[in-house]
């Protein structure tokens, strides 16, 4: 018999042996079901952990989803809120520019808002009478240069590009609703030398809400003119000015498109058309008058004849 290696184990119940070849055999069984439980139970694992990663994966791309959602949502809150601001800011200009009329009324006329359509009336009565005489009117070289002087003439700039928007309604380029435009939009280059249209004391040169910057000029017999979206001012509040002076510089301030001068024309606490005013020549000023007929010209006139001594006029006054 060949030699063996025989192990022998012996406890209460008896004794066994085993052969080497034998404890193999046994020890290879129990690592090839260990393997297989190994495998079986990394399947699963996998499995569950495939399960979960596909269940984080799809939260993932609804959270993605819900971010671009909420970012649009976002970016239109946005523009409405941006859209509301814009129409707060223009509403609010509104605001002022009627409070602006109703304190012309109180400091120029001496009348009280709650009066003002009996002072309309009253006045379309006098104007109607004024205009008897202003059709017929014929200005003396003094009276003309005087009254041009003295009333906002001619253009503010001496170098622009073109008239962008006229007075009146018109669809705004930013709030994209159809609204009233209280002046005339003038393209230029931004540092465009402004000059004053008229004598006069500056009332107001700082940052004004969608104007930027604003000056306002305090003119003769009522008259003011308003100048927006400057770059620079060279005059200050309460500073004279005479017919031609330099007074600021055009530039893209405030709610603008692009640079321009914004430019306007008051009389007592009505806007006028500018364009009236800018296009005014020794030829064209009795259109001027037939056409604003809100501006008392015949008092006017009689007015700077007394003010400034001129003994003889061609002009009635009754």
């Amino acid at each position: 018999m060949k030699n063996k290696f025989m192990i022998t184990i012996s406890d209460i119940n008896g004794t066994k042996q085993y052969t080497l070849h034998q404890l193999m055999r046994k020890l290879v069984w129990w690592i090839i079901i260990g393997v297989i439980a190994i495998i079986a139970i990394g399947a699963i694992f996998i499995k569950t952990l495939s399960s979960k990663i596909d269940d984080l994966d799809e939260k993932t791309q609804q959270y993605k989803a819900t971010q671009k959602m909420l970012i649009v949502e976002n970016s239109k809150l946005q523009n409405v809120k941006s859209t509301l601001e814009k129409k707060i800011e223009h509403k609010g200009q509104e605001l002022n520019s009627m409070n602006d009329q109703l304190s012309e009324i109180e400091k120029i006329i001496g009348l009280k808002p709650d009066i003002a359509d009996a002072f309309d009336e009253r006045l379309e009565q006098a104007k109607q009478k004024s205009l008897q005489n202003v059709h017929t009117a014929k200005l003396s070289l003094a009276e003309l240069t005087l009254l041009n002087h003295s009333i906002p003439t001619g253009m503010p700039l001496k170098h622009y590009k073109r008239i962008t928007d006229k007075f009146g309604y018109r669809m705004h380029p930013i709030l994209h609703e159809r609204i009233f435009h209280f002046g005339v939009d003038i393209a230029t280059n931004v540092g465009t030398p402004v000059y004053a249209p008229a004598d006069g004391v500056v009332e107001y040169a700082k940052e004004k809400g969608g104007y930027g910057n604003f000056l306002l000029i305090n003119h003769p017999f009522g008259f003011k003119t308003g100048y927006g979206h400057l770059s620079k001012f060279a005059v200050k509040s309460g500073t004279y000015v005479s017919k031609g002076d330099l007074v600021a510089y055009t530039g893209n301030s405030g709610r603008s498109t692009g640079p321009h001068l914004h430019y306007e024309v008051r009389y007592l606490y009505k806007w006028l058309n500018p364009m009236s005013f800018m296009k005014w020549s020794s030829k064209t000023y009795l259109a001027t008058m037939q056409h604003e007929r809100i501006v008392n010209w015949d008092e006017l006139l009689s007015q700077l004849k007394q003010r400034y001594g001129l003994k003889t006029s061609s002009i009635a006054f009754k």
